[in-house]
């Protein structure tokens, strides 16, 4: 694998050791601090705009701003792909200090919004070019699962320790303190992440927009296009999923700290299927791979969409198990399947579309709002079931046909 280090005293392979194990650590390092103060940012600002206005609502659409930034993706794309990704990656920690050091300070609500939606291109560009880019620029296709195994499980349980920490600290010194500790984790980030080697980027002469014409392009690779539609799908189901549970917990008559906790259960099973992925079904093609973590997905629907109590809790933490191999599978199908000189650009378009579709899944759901018991989850349960059975149709094709490579 290309993560293990060589027994052998050869200077080639000191050299080789080097230009993939360091980088790797320094991208998880700096991601786990990242995502750290990405997350107590979700609890600080809702809390604090819902104190402000006694809205949820205008709490919830408040920090909604930062998943807005996915909409531009694209022309981040265009970004990362002409420059040094190194520094595309550092400045986006910075990026993202300034806006909330900003926000800490001002009192205006519409300047806040904007800073907040400001911090969320920098957030976009943290995850495309750590998750999309450098990984697979530093880590040879064989290690790429491996690798992918170990920034995924680090992030879920970073999630776990950012929504506790995030709660602790507001109620232990307020929204000023916890915003600013917010700032100190994307400094640090960046400045941990300047141990990244410079990354050798191609010359290009093409305008932004032929760089987003190439993006677009990709998907209509089969290959591609048919991952996107079916994780789109898939998270036009689940996407919105915590939320839902938390309501629908709390209409069963439990309490905040239970349904909480049932969540962080559901986030750490997540972390350990990441971890344990390269070990599960490794002779199997990523399609089937893919397709059986999306059966569990739909089975595990099956559960929570069960009256009793138990069998939610218990299908949201197959479900998370299910969700947590899917994601390494499909990114490490990603990596392997896009060049790395054009991956920002490609990558950017790929996540806008299914990254796009987490907070529709929010009005799903709200339009079915008014259905009782099994009836609610119908909607969520078809789309999922469409999803499953679209790529159950290119699996098998694919099976079916010699490998080609694929090529712009």
């Amino acid at each position: 694998m290309a993560l293990e280090g060589s027994t052998r005293n050869d200077p080639d392979d000191a050299r080789e050791f080097k230009s993939v194990r360091d980088p790797l650590r320094v991208i998880v390092t700096a991601s786990m601090m990242a995502t750290l103060a990405n997350w107590q940012l979700g609890i600080v600002v809702p809390l604090v705009v819902l104190d402000q206005s006694n809205s949820p609502m205008i709490a919830l659409l408040t920090f909604a701003l930062r998943g807005a930034a996915y909409a531009v993706s694209p022309l981040l794309g265009a970004v990362i792909d002409r420059f040094d990704q190194r520094a595309v990656f550092v400045l986006a920690q910075f990026q993202q200090a300034a806006c909330i050091v900003l926000l800490a300070f001002t009192k205006n609500s519409w300047v806040g919004g904007a800073l907040l939606l400001f911090s969320g291109v920098g957030a976009v560009a943290t995850t495309i070019t750590s998750q999309f880019v450098l990984v697979p620029k530093f880590i040879k296709p064989e290690g790429r699962d491996t690798a992918v195994a170990k920034l995924m499980s680090a992030l879920e349980l970073t999630r776990v320790v950012g929504l506790l920490l995030g709660g602790a600290l507001m109620s232990w010194r307020g929204p000023m303190f916890s915003l600013l500790a917010v700032v100190a984790l994307y400094v640090v980030a960046g400045v941990f992440s300047l141990q990244l080697p410079k990354t050798v980027t191609p010359a290009s002469r093409e305008g932004v927009f032929a760089g987003l014409g190439l993006g677009f392009r990709w998907l209509a690779k089969p290959d591609l296009l048919w991952l996107v539609v079916t994780m789109a799908a898939v998270n036009l189901s689940i996407g919105q999923l915590e939320a839902v549970l938390v309501t629908v917990f709390d209409q069963e008559g439990l309490t905040a700290i239970i349904a909480s906790c049932l969540l962080a259960v559901g986030l750490a099973t997540s972390a350990l299927a990441s971890r344990l992925t390269p070990a599960l079904l490794p002779s199997w093609t990523a399609e089937k791979r893919i397709l059986l973590s999306q059966s569990v997905v739909l089975a595990a629907m099956c559960l929570i969409a069960a009256p009793p109590v138990p069998l939610k809790a218990l299908g949201y933490i197959v479900l998370s198990f299910a969700t947590g191999f899917n994601n390494v599978v499909s990114i490490t199908y990603r990596q392997n399947l896009i060049p790395i000189d054009i991956a920002g650009r490609v990558n950017s378009v790929v996540r806008m579309i299914i990254t796009g579709t987490v907070p529709l899944s929010g009005f799903l759901y709200a339009g079915a709002s008014h259905f009782d018991g099994v009836v609610f989850w119908l909607p969520a349960l078809a789309i999922l079931g469409a999803a499953v059975a679209a790529w159950s149709v290119h699996t098998f094709r694919s099976a079916a046909q010699p490998a080609a490579s694929v090529t712009e």
